[in-house]
């Protein structure tokens, strides 16, 4: 048991570590991903500003806040870079970044917060001051502190500073450090195996051979990179790969290829609000219009660079975009435009100490005046183009910043000056170190290519693939769908055709005689029901006193045969619908007005012809002998009025009042007819029907009529 509880402790330590460790390099990943949102977290979380200056006061405000000291210390640390990214937007990050700074200094403890705290002041002297040899020392410093430590928060420590240091020594135009840096920081991507470090390491390799030339190298690496970033949730890794395409297609001069990864990735940066990145976008897509000498369209994407740089307040952004201004505008022949924009960059630069553009813009302006015949402007910037390359061991720009000046001396007539810069080219030219030729290169360029866009192809194929089997699955979820819809509605319409025959069997049998299974009494009701107040109609109740107790006498077999031949000949003889009521009782329906006389004579005829019938009772015959019969009947419509409506539940008790008058007839057969007077009113057939009935009669406004004396009709008492 005590083993059992043991490993339970050791198995939730380890989820909790590797949970720690996700979370941790989750947000690394969102620093890189989406700064501005990472920034806003934590600064909800931490309620930054927090008052503290040692310890104690950092590890009371920890537990003011719910908060682990050892996260809440990695949370500042994070929210100090954050303040000192360039994407990041705030008007006092740099204020934040300083005060935070100095409360983790007072708090550091262990040699990784000590190296952190280093690198931080170091990263804002580079912010600020632009002071980058003196940033790479201190970062190195802080590498070596950690160098030993092989903690995850270590490894990511060191990450960030190889991946800082590649990008200083890129910046100070010093590519094998910049080289060696970069290998680190994919070695420890590679180490972690996320997939995110390990595809934004193999963007920044391809992006340092493609600036060093080596296209093939850069193709293989963007290749990885995008393979990978296509298989990650993460708009802004996408990004960044499609804009390194865009720059390998530039150089490559495939403008199409070039212009399309360029949009898709600044569609996606302006979608996360990377201004950075999306800068460095519309300066690719710039640079490829220039590529094709389609210089104003050019000079239209500069703008709007310019227009982001200027939001985001980077000052050597700016001066870059003016450099690139000044060779657009320069192109188009608007050499005052260039000028301006020019002076504008080197004012920029020199402001801010940054030779490694300034040599360039030196040199673009001693082109620019080469080619105006201002020939001491060019002396003097080509003199200084040439004291930078110098600095910066740039063998090329000294090279063309020689020419330029060569050029100027003789045109000021100065051909001593002129033949020494002639020879300092010599010079140059012949101690400078031949770059080895590779018979290969452009077989291992197209080779790569080729490779990329296989894997381009390969990875839409899967992509494809993919999407086909989602489709056929989900054709297949459809078409079981609609299949089960189909039995579902055949089997509803199916139990609905069960239940409207069960319905209409109902409403038969619920319209049918019982016993004679002939229509009854609720036929005779629904037919009545229909007719119109204006239409001519007959009804009669017949009562046959001998078939009253037929079902009995006879049996029920005899006795249906019987009633059916008997209604089969009433029809015959009046053309009549015939209803049994009960054995013996039979309601008639009659289409048009038909006297109560001429239907007893029928019930007469038919009575005498039953007579005449062999059944296989023989004695039926003598039971029927007796003609004993009486009828109700009415002529519709009872009343004169069209607005007066009678029920046929009413109409069907008065036929039985006229009836039951009949039946005490002793006088047999007989009728007795009821015809309300034209001036009736409606509240004769009122309930009750046979009180309301017979002082109608005794009053005269109904007449009775009958083969009898009316006299000694008994009518019905009430």
């Amino acid at each position: 048991m005590l083993r059992c509880f043991s490993l339970v402790i050791l198995c939730s330590i380890l989820l909790s570590s590797m949970v720690s460790a996700r979370d941790i390099e989750q947000q690394e990943i969102l620093f890189k991903e989406n700064p501005q949102k990472l920034y806003t977290k934590l600064m909800r979380a931490t309620e930054f500003p927090l008052q503290f200056s040692n310890n104690v006061e950092f590890e009371q405000a920890a537990n003011e806040l719910s908060y682990p000291p050892n996260e809440l210390h990695r949370d500042l640390e994070l929210l100090a870079r954050l303040n000192l990214e360039a994407k990041l937007t705030s008007p006092t990050k740099y204020q934040d970044a300083e005060l935070l700074i100095t409360q983790l200094d007072a708090i550091a403890s262990t040699t990784l917060e000590q190296a952190v705290v280093i690198m931080l002041k170091a990263r804002i002297k580079g912010r600020q001051n632009q002071e980058y040899n003196q940033v790479i020392v201190e970062y190195n410093d802080a590498l070596n502190m950690v160098n030993t430590d092989v903690s995850l928060e270590s490894t990511l420590f060191k990450s960030t500073l190889h991946e800082q240091l590649s990008m200083l020594h890129s910046l100070l135009l010093q590519p094998t450090p910049a080289f060696s840096h970069l290998n680190r920081y994919r070695d420890i991507a590679y180490q972690l195996h996320n997939n995110y470090f390990i595809s934004d390491a193999e963007t920044q390799l391809g992006r340092y051979y493609n600036l060093n030339g080596d296209q093939a190298k850069s193709l293989q690496h963007y290749s990885e990179a995008f393979r990978l970033a296509n298989s990650l949730d993460y708009p802004g890794i996408k990004a960044h790969t499609q804009l390194n395409l865009a720059r390998t297609y530039r150089d490559l001069e495939q403008w199409d290829d070039a212009l399309k990864y360029a949009h898709n990735a600044a569609e996606i940066l302006q979608a996360i609000g990377q201004d950075v990145y999306l800068a460095e976008t519309l300066t690719v897509i710039a640079m490829i219009y220039a590529g094709q000498d389609q210089w104003n369209k050019s000079i239209d994407y500069y703008l709007n660079v310019q227009q982001v740089n200027e939001r985001m307040g980077n000052e050597i952004a700016i001066g870059l975009t003016y450099n690139n201004l000044g060779e657009a505008y320069f192109k188009l022949n608007n050499i005052q435009a260039a000028l301006n924009v020019m002076q504008r960059a080197n004012d920029i630069f020199r402001a801010r100490k940054v030779e490694h553009y300034l040599v360039h813009n030196e040199l673009l302006f001693a082109q620019i005046n080469t080619s105006e015949g201002m020939w001491n402007e060019a002396i003097d910037h080509a003199s200084k183009a040439i004291e930078l390359a110098k600095k910066k061991h740039l063998n090329d720009v000294q090279t063309e910043a020689l020419g330029y000046l060569s050029t100027a001396y003789r045109k000021t007539n100065n051909p001593n000056a002129a033949l020494a810069t002639v020879d300092a080219i010599v010079e140059l030219i012949n101690t400078s170190q031949e770059k080895s030729e590779q018979t290969n290169d452009f077989s291992e360029l197209t080779e790569q290519k080729l490779k990329f866009e296989l894997g381009l192809l390969q990875n839409k194929l899967q992509q494809q693939t993919a999407k086909n089997k989602y489709n056929q699955f989900i054709i297949l979820v459809l078409i079981l769908g609609f299949s089960i819809a189909i039995i579902v509605l055949i089997f509803i319409y199916r139990k609905f055709q069960q239940r409207n025959t069960l319905y209409l069997n109902a409403q038969r049998l619920n319209t049918i005689d019982p016993i004679t299974q002939a229509q009854g009494y609720r036929a005779f009701i629904q037919r009545i029901s229909t007719l119109k107040h204006t239409e001519s109609k007959t009804l009669a109740l017949v009562n046959i006193n001998k078939l009253n107790n037929i079902d009995i006498q006879l049996g029920l077999t005899e006795s249906v045969a019987l009633m059916q031949h008997f209604n089969s000949q009433f029809c015959k003889h009046l053309d009549t619908e015939v209803f049994i009521i009960r054995s013996g009782l039979i309601a008639c329906y009659f289409d048009k007005q038909y006297d109560a006389e001429n239907i007893l004579h029928a019930v007469i005829e038919c009575l005498k012809q039953l007579q005449e019938t062999q059944f296989t009772i023989p004695n039926f015959a003598s039971l029927s002998a007796v003609q004993h019969a009486s009828i109700g009947h009415i002529n519709l419509p009872l009343l004169g009025n069209p607005d007066a409506s009678i029920s046929a539940e009413l109409q069907f008790e008065t036929l039985q009042f006229a009836l039951a008058a009949a039946m005490e007839i002793t006088e047999q057969p007989a009728y007795v007819s009821l015809r309300p007077l034209n001036f009736a009113p409606a509240a004769v057939f009122m309930r009750p029907l046979y009180l309301n009935l017979t002082q109608a009669l005794n009053r005269g406004i109904i007449r009775a009529e009958s083969n009898r004396n009316t006299q000694d009709i008994n009518w019905p008492k009430n």
